[in-house]
């Protein structure tokens, strides 16, 4: 369900000028299963990350560790998908949150 590329295509917390800022490519995130986890990576303008999570009721929880304009973050997320479409929050550690919606790209 989760496995594969999707492309992020808005945020309603980030204009869409910030993924221009994006050196390479378009804002993506991607998930590979591993057993019983969903690892994975994100690349959303100037965020960068890894992700590691399990499934749970349908959602996947993660924790993840990456970059943000250069400096180290850290927190946890939620990834739901619902009518073909991955809504993934990003919660910082001691700070903001973000939700991003995907479109699949390749499972």
């Amino acid at each position: 369900m989760f496995a594969g590329t999707w492309r992020v295509v808005s945020s309603p917390d980030l204009d869409d000028d910030y993924f221009q800022l994006q050196s390479e490519g378009e804002p993506h995130v991607r998930f590979r299963t591993r057993g019983n986890r969903i690892e994975g990576s994100y690349e959303i303008g100037l965020l960068t990350g890894e992700i590691d999570g399990r499934l749970q009721g349908g959602q996947l929880i993660f924790s993840f560790a990456g970059m943000d304009e250069m400096d180290e973050v850290s927190g946890s997320g939620i990834a739901v998908v619902t009518g073909g479409r991955l809504a993934l929050t990003l919660m910082y550690h001691l700070g903001d949150d973000y939700t991003f919606e995907c479109e699949r790209v390749s499972p």
